[in-house]
């Protein structure tokens, strides 16, 4: 299966590649073949117009083709409730330098040193596609996968987003794109596109054009201030979203607590002190808490006072959907400030009790693209999360909303 490659204006092009001042860290990283590096001491500092060709140069994920492991250094981790990206798997990494520590926050996401790196690569359980042309996946509602390798063998890896932070503080986006045999993957800050049929346990297929976001779809998610004209931010490494188990090689611990046995994470309160998202999955937990933690971790990056979705006036971070007397700014009764909609009976952001009347549930369940949302990552229906939403929509308290 060959991905296309997507170019960008050369003013976008060379744009990324000025924010691409890459750094990687002596004890965990080694140096780019096929870019000049300085050596500063501990930290090695690439040029500004040039980022690593190859995922391999960062020597943090490493593949024979066979399985994808981390290099030494770099620590896994896992959401309690996850951005949908088109049913893809997720292997996320974290990468601190030597001496260096996370700044803990409980609200918004952690302060990390000069020199971190986030990785998170997006892979597929294989399946058996009906059209070569077309990569075949497997289409499962929830990953509940963890661990500190992938098995090449069983399932077929995408892409890798790597976010580093720069020695002005700044984080730069660069996404790698796996070549067919699995052993690297290259830079592509232009995008790329892939061909995918989703395979459901039914033997029901579905075909559709997988994106890898260009640099300016980067900063379309990740610039999360002044209504998304600043720079960019990791949007998963919140304490909320952390606050969970995950099986090491060595055995079960959770995230937190382990980062900060590391002395990776420093200022970790104790575990009645720290927050905690729900798992949207996990149909034991209140229905209320996985709709919250849902929206917070697919909406809210966008859908906040500081968000790119700041005009819509629909904020649905998790403080504010926690909040009952202010439904209203989660969409409660709200009509729709910045879209047009889809017309009747569709007046409100939620009318309760009848996710067939609200826009919410309309968006979440269309990929047209007006009507689509989010608007980026997202080309199929995650039918799951869907109707989850849709049932939290049923059970809120039905209310006459004024016209």
């Amino acid at each position: 299966m060959k991905i296309t490659h997507t170019l960008t204006h050369p003013l976008l092009l060379a744009a990324a590649l000025l924010a691409a001042s890459v750094l990687l860290v002596s004890c965990g990283g080694g140096g780019s073949s096929d870019s000049p590096a300085v050596d500063t001491g501990s930290i090695k500092v690439f040029d500004k117009y040039t980022a690593p060709a190859n995922l391999s140069s960062w020597q943090f994920l490493l593949s024979d083709g066979q399985t994808l492991k981390l290099n030494a250094g770099a620590v896994p981790y896992d959401l309690n409730s996850s951005l949908f990206s088109d049913y893809t798997f997720k292997f996320r990494a974290i990468y601190v330098p030597q001496g260096k520590q996370i700044a803990y926050n409980a609200d918004t996401t952690f302060d990390f040193p000069v020199g971190s790196v986030i990785m998170k690569t997006f892979y597929y359980p294989k399946a058996a596609s009906s059209d070569p042309a077309f990569i075949g996946a497997q289409r499962i509602g929830h990953q509940t996968t963890q661990g500190e390798s992938v098995d090449l063998t069983q399932n077929r890896l995408i892409e890798t987003r790597v976010l580093v932070r720069q020695a002005d503080g700044s984080w730069a986006g660069l996404p790698y794109v796996w070549n067919d045999d699995q052993k690297d993957a290259k830079l592509k800050t232009g995008g790329a596109s892939a061909q995918i049929e989703l395979v459901a346990a039914d033997n029901s297929r579905e075909q559709f054009k997988y994106s890898v976001p260009n640099a300016q779809a980067c900063q379309q998610c990740h610039a999360t201030a002044n209504a998304g004209g600043n720079a960019i931010l990791p949007i998963g490494p919140k304490a909320r979203n952390m606050n969970k188990t995950y099986q090491y090689n060595n055995g079960t611990k959770n995230q937190l607590v382990n980062l900060a046995d590391l002395k990776l994470l420093a200022g970790l309160p104790s575990a009645d002190n720290t927050p905690k998202n729900a798992d949207w999955s996990d149909a034991s937990q209140p229905l209320p808490e996985r709709a919250r933690a849902y929206l917070d971790v697919n909406c809210a990056h966008c859908h906040s006072t500081t968000g790119q979705a700041l005009q819509s006036g629909l904020f649905l971070g998790f403080n504010v959907v926690n909040d009952p007397s202010a439904s209203g700014k989660w969409g409660v009764c709200k009509k729709p400030l910045a879209y047009a909609g889809p017309g009747l009976p569709y007046q409100y952001d939620i009318q309760p009790g009848k996710p067939d009347e609200s826009i919410l549930a309309y968006r979440i369940t269309h990929t047209d693209t007006e009507a689509v949302m989010p608007v980026i990552g997202r080309h199929v229906n995650h039918t799951e999360g869907d109707d989850m939403i849709r049932a939290w929509i049923t059970q809120l308290p039905q209310a006459a909303c004024q016209p």
